[in-house]
């Protein structure tokens, strides 16, 4: 399989939630956050917990896994989240 996606438009009933989505391509992982438009990038062969936020030494692939992630939600026309009120 090229890729796992993951897509959460919507605020849930807690307040820690972080509206997002997220791609795996082999060991990786990269979450991508809708309000603050941060990435994070894990090796999760290395760190299953995701503790160690590799985007900021590692920007190729976050340049490339974000493209694909963002491929994937126009393809399937992803529902993208409206503004808080």
């Amino acid at each position: 399989r090229e890729a796992i996606f993951w897509h959460y438009p919507n605020f849930a009933f807690h307040r820690d939630n972080r509206l997002g989505s997220a791609v795996r391509m082999g060991d990786y992982k990269l979450l991508e956050f809708f309000e603050d438009n941060a990435v994070e990038l894990y090796n999760l062969r290395e760190d299953l917990g995701e503790r160690n936020n590799l985007a900021g030494k590692d920007p190729d692939r976050v340049t490339a896994m974000r493209k694909r992630l963002h491929r994937w939600r126009q393809e399937c026309g992803a529902n993208m989240p409206r503004p808080r009120k």
